[in-house]
């Protein structure tokens, strides 16, 4: 049963082809895209969530990206 989200896929969408359009506008490379975006995550978890939920929010983000990434060619 696929997971249900509380936010709309519209409003998903708008907010990644933003955060894509800024990256792109600034022509960031691969290497540089995952370190800004990975130092957002840092700062989203480390001053939004309670530090006794830190490592479990974590671990199941580090699990949903994991699931999500496209590992066989097209």
């Amino acid at each position: 049963m696929p997971i249900q989200s509380k936010y709309s896929s519209q409003k998903i969408e708008t907010i990644l082809d933003q955060v894509m359009e800024v990256l792109h506008d600034n022509d960031v490379s691969v290497d540089l895209s995952l370190m800004t975006l990975g130092n957002c995550i840092t700062h989203v978890i480390n001053s939004q969530v309670p530090v006794a939920q830190r490592q479990v929010i974590t671990d199941k983000f580090v699990k949903a990206l994991s699931a999500s990434i496209n590992t066989k060619d097209k």
